[in-house]
């Protein structure tokens, strides 16, 4: 999914962050990027909390159009990674590129804080496979300071493979907590 594929739902939320940014005085907002990595670690994951837009705002529910907007495009994402079709991220698959907040580096870090919302479910029946599945996310995004995240990132040519495996890896963590399960 590309931000052209929703364009009117991208334009209220960008027009939403960018009056409360502004109006509030607030840098811990989330971009347009960092939203969009939440919104695909949410429709991924196992169910968000009901709360979960405010943590956009770092405190506070959005307006109710902007929730409608926010609710009806996790909805979309989901739909699409549940009949397979592939999502275009809204910024470049390049984890060098440094694009103050458009950049893979932002939306993997709203990817993480989407799975923090619910970090135990995440874990929960698979601790270690998961774990395994979002050190693309976590590596990139540069949240964890981690040394050995910090050798990783020292192979380039390892980090840009991570980068370009993350719309696969984002269908199969869907696969693993929407599949339907096999009869026993």
């Amino acid at each position: 999914m590309s931000t052209q594929d929703f364009p009117a739902l991208q334009q209220r939320i960008t027009d939403w962050l960018t009056h409360e940014a502004q109006g509030e005085g607030r840098e811990d907002m989330f971009t347009w990027t960092e939203t969009h990595g939440l919104l695909c670690a949410l429709a991924c994951g196992p169910q968000p909390p009901s709360d979960w837009p405010a943590h956009i705002l770092s405190d506070r529910p959005p307006a109710p159009d902007v929730r409608e907007a926010l609710d009806e495009l996790l909805d979309r994402i989901a739909a699409r990674l549940g009949a397979g079709d592939s999502l275009a991220l809204p910024c470049r698959l390049d984890p060098f590129e440094d694009r103050e907040g458009r950049d893979l580096a932002s939306w993997c870090a709203g990817f993480i804080a989407g799975v923090y919302l619910r970090a135990q479910d995440w874990f929960a029946d698979d601790e270690e496979g998961m774990a395994r599945r979002l050190l693309p996310f976590m590596l990139i995004s540069g949240l964890d300071e981690d040394p050995e995240l910090d050798r990783l990132w020292e192979d380039e040519r390892l980090v840009r493979e991570m980068a370009s495996s993350i719309p696969g890896v984002m269908e199969e963590i869907f696969l693993h907590f929407h599949a339907p399960s096999a009869p026993e």
